[in-house]
């Protein structure tokens, strides 16, 4: 298991971990963002998403569940968060099986609501709030 930590005390300083998440883009697909509500990891995924030279402006599918962009260099991006979500059903009928399973790259969100789901190989990245609201974000392969 290799592990990047990474100490993060403004948002500027984000631009570290998105840029090691895009270099992971060439050999992964799966990204699961753990982290409490207000963490930053919707900023997280937009500003990598930026990295990836995404057409459109990234924003949080908290109501929609899924924000599907388009990269020219990497294809489709889903972004999903399952927040709202009541059952693994309803990821389901999110279309979320489809994206896991067919090589675009997805990052999940809330993604203990759809463990059983998953495959096998994902990519973690938890982003934790310390005590003077600075983060610590480590990615796990």
């Amino acid at each position: 298991m290799q592990q990047q930590v990474f100490n993060i005390a403004s948002i500027d300083e984000l631009d570290q971990v998105a840029l090691a998440i895009k270099k992971l883009c060439t050999s992964h697909t799966i990204f699961v963002i753990d982290g409490e509500m207000g963490a930053g990891k919707t900023t997280l995924i937009s500003k990598t998403c930026h990295l990836l030279n995404i057409e459109d402006e990234p924003s949080s599918p908290t109501y929609s569940i899924v924000n599907t962009y388009f990269s020219e260099n990497y294809g489709e991006i889903n972004h999903f968060d399952f927040y709202r979500l009541k059952d693994e059903n309803e990821a389901i009928e999110s279309g979320l099986d489809e994206p896991l399973y067919n090589g675009s790259i997805c990052f999940i969100e809330w993604a203990e609501k759809i463990e059983n789901l998953l495959p096998q190989n994902y990519v973690k990245v938890a982003v934790e709030t310390l005590l003077n609201n600075d983060r610590q974000i480590t990615i796990t392969l």
